[in-house]
C-alpha cells in the first residue's frame, strides 16, 4: 500500500488532556467558558466533541499543562460540575498534527493511522480530521514511538 503523502508532522508536547461527560443542558454554558479562556489568553489546541451512547456530550481538549488548573476551575464551575468523575485529567500528553492536502479524501485514513499506532503499542486518546489534517492525542512518553509509527506509512518530502 502506497505511503500517504504528507507536508509535514507537527508535535506539541507539555499539553494536558481535560475531558468532560456533559448532559445536553450544560453545554449552552461552554460559549461563555471559551469566552472566559480566549479573554485570558489561554490557548485551547485541540477540542472535539462526541457523542456517548446515552446521548450525551463528550467534550476532550488539550490546553499547554501550565495552564491546567485554570481550565479544570473554569470548566468546574462554569458547568457547575461536581468534583467527581464527569472531569476526567490526563497531563503528560502530545497533541500531533499530520498536514497534507487531501487527507479528507483518502479511503480508510483514520483506519490506517491509528492500526499503525495500535500495533506499535501506542494509546491514542483523542482524534480529530479534517479535509488536509488529522489530530492524534497521545500520551508524552509515547512521542518518539508514536514518530516511528507514522514515518513507516507517511510520505513527508525532505526540505
Amino acid at each position: 500500500m502506497a505511503k500517504i503523502k504528507l507536508h509535514n508532522i507537527f508535535h506539541s508536547s507539555g499539553q494536558a488532556l481535560l475531558t468532560v461527560l456533559l448532559e445536553e443542558r450544560k453545554a449552552e454554558f461552554l460559549p461563555s467558558i471559551f469566552y472566559a479562556l480566549r479573554e485570558e489568553d489561554i490557548p485551547i489546541s485541540f477540542i472535539v466533541q462526541s457523542i456517548a451512547h446515552n446521548g450525551n456530550s463528550i467534550l476532550s481538549l488539550t490546553t499547554a499543562q501550565h495552564y491546567l488548573n485554570w481550565v479544570r476551575a473554569a470548566l468546574q464551575e462554569g458547568l457547575d460540575l461536581p468534583r467527581s468523575t464527569t472531569l476526567r485529567v490526563q497531563e503528560d500528553v502530545t497533541l500531533i498534527t499530520l498536514y497534507g492536502p487531501h487527507l479528507g479524501e483518502i479511503p480508510g485514513i483514520a483506519s490506517r493511522i491509528l492500526s499503525a499506532l495500535v500495533t506499535d503499542g501506542v494509546e491514542v486518546l483523542a482524534m480529530s480530521a479534517s479535509l488536509n489534517s488529522s489530530l492524534l492525542v497521545i500520551p508524552q512518553e509515547s512521542l518518539p514511538k508514536s514518530l516511528r509509527s507514522l514515518n513507516r506509512i507517511c510520505e513527508i518530502p525532505k526540505k
